[in-house]
């Protein structure tokens, strides 16, 4: 549906332990469970003419310090635990392709590790696709281009591309090597049809009624019921009021974030759900704590309705936008082209909402910029981010500012119109802006 020739997964590292960020996008913490599942998943997408690039290759099971971590491995356990997914992915699936983690294995980042991209990988387990870097995580030139890897993302290459002609001229990387990665990118490329010069890449909707009935079905199929004091089944019939409690009851999060969220054509929380599900009932809400390491983006129940996103070809906002759209929440970000028609290297968004606040009293608006914005409140400028030089954060990818303040008075239940304008000028590959909303006034969150 999105008319990619490429997919960055399956994510088959496993779970080790519960404070891992991306938990979420690997299958188990059982070796072969995940390498059955991973070459059953690349089989599939791989039918349909898409290359798979199974990852993080290898040893990458903690986000913390994920850039400069070591992870200290035995040979035994590494064949028996964490090379085993992969292991199936290649020589049952035949992936196309597989992707290289950002840590270190015992000493040697993995995209320079030769014993691991050659020696087991293509020498032992036959593999011929592409190996590709985890976005940013290249570090040399003929270390990697040496030890097997084919292509450094994202972008245009920092140390392939010109660096790597440089250092096949200067006899640091082989030409031998240099063929190699042409053969790795080719090979991909004829795969996918690349080569064939007719495909339609543009990004389409896939959003059919049988496939929604099977993701019901597996997600229903997926849960487990840990305990049952006698209290379940619940019976509607005698509830008369229900208590829902946290943050994550009003805004349904249906996935994890980062590079791998998606856009879902469809979300029910489970404050709705419940509120549907009994309407003799009177189902209440309380947020009951605060779980975000940044401020959210400003959405339900701030936001009043939806956020009117318009986009503009080039730096300036100006005459009529180019393109149009409704939005849940108060952000966007983009590698590429933020939206349909419009050009990546030169664009301006407008962002509308009404927020209604809940509270009267100090209130802290939170601007994290990947490029230039300001925010303007029922018309009046609150927070200039345009010029200036600001501090890099850990959001987006660690190409976002750190969060910008701009203290602000509101009043409980009147509306104020919230107006983001944001320029990719000086962006840095990643562009986008966030705009959170943060009561100072103390609160019982448990209500």
């Amino acid at each position: 549906a999105k008319g990619a020739q490429v997919l960055l997964a399956p994510t088959i590292n496993l779970h080790r332990s519960p404070k891992c960020g991306r938990n979420f996008e690997c299958y188990s913490e059982d070796p072969l469970l995940s390498g059955r599942l991973a070459a059953a998943f690349v089989r599939g997408v791989q039918s349909r003419g898409v290359a798979t690039t199974p990852k993080h290759f290898v040893a990458n099971d903690s986000e913390f310090e994920r850039n400069t971590n070591d992870s200290q491995v035995d040979v035994r356990t590494l064949r028996e635990l964490y090379l085993l997914p992969f292991e199936h992915a290649v020589k049952d699936g035949d992936a196309w392709g597989i992707m290289s983690a950002y840590n270190r294995l015992n000493g040697t980042f993995c995209s320079e590790h030769e014993w691991l991209l050659t020696t087991v990988l293509r020498d032992e387990w036959g593999f011929d696709g592409f190996i590709v870097t985890d976005w940013f995580a290249a570090r040399s030139t003929a270390a990697m281009a040496n030890a097997g890897l084919s292509l450094e993302m994202p972008g245009e290459g920092r140390f392939y591309g010109g660096a790597l002609k440089e250092s096949v001229q200067s006899g640091t990387v082989s030409e031998a090597a240099l063929d190699r990665i042409v053969r790795d990118v080719l090979r991909t490329m004829e795969r996918t049809g690349a080569l064939d010069g007719d495909g339609d890449f543009t990004e389409g909707t896939l959003d059919r009624p049988e496939d929604r009935a099977v993701i019901r079905a597996a997600a229903a199929a997926g849960s487990v019921l840990l305990r049952n004091d006698g209290i379940l089944p619940l019976d509607p019939a005698t509830l008369s009021k229900i208590a829902v409690i946290g943050p994550n009851a009003l805004n349904a999060k249906v996935m994890g974030g980062g590079s791998a969220k998606v856009n879902a054509y469809r979300a029910t929380s489970p404050l709705e759900a419940l509120t549907e599900r009994l309407p003799e009932a009177e189902v209440v809400w309380e947020k009951g704590s605060d779980i975000d390491r940044t401020t959210p983006a400003l959405a339900r129940p701030l936001v009043d309705g939806r956020v009117t996103t318009e986009f503009f070809n080039g730096h300036e906002i100006a005459g009529e936008p180019d393109y149009t759209t409704e939005r849940a929440e108060l952000d966007v970000m983009a590698f590429g082209a933020p939206a349909p028609g419009i050009s990546p290297d030169a664009f301006a968004v407008r962002a509308t909402c009404a927020v209604v606040p809940s509270v009267t009293g100090t209130h802290d608006f939170r601007l994290i910029q990947g490029g230039r914005a300001r925010v303007l409140v029922d018309g009046e400028v609150v927070l200039d981010a345009t010029e200036g030089e600001y501090e890099r954060g850990s959001a987006f990818f660690g190409m976002g500012s750190v969060e910008i303040p701009a203290v602000v008075e509101l009043e409980a239940g009147r509306p104020v119109e919230v107006v983001v304008e944001f320029t990719n000028r000086d962006a840095v590959l990643l562009a986008g802006f966030k705009l959170g909303l943060l009561s100072l006034v103390e609160e019982d969150l448990l209500g």
